[in-house]
């Protein structure tokens, strides 16, 4: 679905140096997967989830979705069309006083006929469990709702992958767990690819793969259990593992036998407690 060689992005800051957000990323991601990208703040995740819809264009190398070069103005229209993003806040991305009016926003600006987007509203609204919120007000929703909705918008343009630049940053902990349900159902149940930045390693638990950057680089990358597991290593990077590896990690170094994939509190427990 999206192919990266060799991607750089380079930027001047507001002191005249060059700064090397992203400097020699390689990344396939296929149809249907579920990717994280996690990192220490500064470490270009955000600025590679902007190339991924042609947000941002590569100072070197290239970007490909669905075969087509983000660098050819031409394919902007079709690669947004296959790639939707949904950023930190909510609020910026809500634009009607009506949920559904909100939801049908996207598809009449891109000239769907009116015949189709009330199906494709009903649809969206479904696949992201606010059905019932169809006739509410925005401003009256939770930010964990408010998300929803944005990602509502998104699915009724019928994209192939949704970049999900850390949605549940400015949510609470019900907020973060709606979300990542929600990303988890439209992978599994609709097979849309996801792209899912965080900096809680807890929701990265919930993809096929984790792509670790630091500095520009990807550092490693591999299943929840091969990444968490590392845990001395994610902390080098400025990363917390999930509590569960951590512990286990501690109770290995004073001499208590563990299996060496421990990731969740249910494997813990479960090791401990047999």
């Amino acid at each position: 679905m999206i192919s990266i060689k060799e991607l750089k992005h380079y930027y001047t800051d507001a002191d005249g140096k060059e700064v090397k957000a992203l400097d020699g990323i390689d990344l396939d991601i296929k149809k249907g997967e579920f990717v994280a990208i996690i990192g220490a703040n500064g470490s270009g995740k955000s600025t590679l989830a902007r190339h991924l819809n042609a947000l941002l264009l590569p100072t070197a190398g290239t970007c490909t979705v669905g075969g087509l070069d983000t660098m050819e103005e031409s394919n902007m229209w079709d690669i947004r069309q296959q790639v939707g993003m949904v950023f930190q806040n909510p609020d910026n991305q809500i634009v009607a006083a009506i949920v559904e009016e909100d939801v049908a926003f996207g598809p009449e600006n891109i000239g769907v006929p009116n015949e189709e987007i009330r199906p494709r509203v009903e649809r969206a609204l479904a696949a992201v469990g606010m059905s019932d919120y169809a006739k509410h007000a925005p401003h009256l929703l939770s930010g964990g709702q408010k998300q929803r909705v944005a990602i509502a918008g998104l699915m009724a343009l019928e994209p192939q992958c949704i970049v999900l630049d850390e949605p549940t940053a400015m949510l609470d902990p019900q907020g973060r767990k709606e979300i990542v349900a929600t990303v988890k159902s439209l992978n599994q149940d609709k097979g849309i690819t996801i792209v899912y930045i965080t900096h809680y390693m807890t929701e990265a638990l919930a993809a096929d793969r984790v792509v670790v950057m630091e500095k520009g680089h990807i550092r490693f990358m591999g299943t929840p259990k091969e990444v968490f597991c590392r845990v001395d290593e994610l902390e080098k990077l400025g990363l917390e593992a999930p509590l569960a590896a951590k512990v286990a990690s501690e109770l290995r170094k004073s001499g208590i036998k563990l299996p060496k994939d421990i990731i969740t509190d249910e494997e813990l427990a479960q090791a401990l407690c047999p």
